[in-house]
């Protein structure tokens, strides 16, 4: 499926607590699947994905627009992956370990 359609695939049966939400890309194309459940949202596809990532809460489905920021910020994660925006969250001179 196309990244435009995966915020809908996901409020039409969105995971719940204990569920993993698996997200895969590959070109242009995403996969969706649960894993926990035997519900399963759509197959892997049978290539290896360039990039992957997984969810682990409840999804908010009573605001869309927290499920839109949650959903944008989970594939920006995703392609910082694949030569995408470095998302690191600390300065490289600093020392480990990180904290606040």
């Amino acid at each position: 499926m196309h990244r435009n359609d995966l915020l809908g695939a996901i409020l039409a049966a969105p995971p719940a607590a204990g569920e993993l939400l698996h997200v895969a890309r590959r070109g242009d194309e995403y996969t969706l699947a649960r894993i926990g459940t035997e519900a399963v949202l759509a197959h892997l596809a049978p290539e290896e994905p360039e990039a992957w990532i997984y969810y682990d809460r409840a999804w908010p489905v009573d605001d869309p627009k927290h499920c839109a920021a949650i959903l944008e910020d989970l594939l920006a994660e995703l392609e910082s992956m694949t030569g995408g925006i470095d998302r690191c969250r600390w300065p490289l001179d600093q020392p480990w370990p990180h904290g606040h």
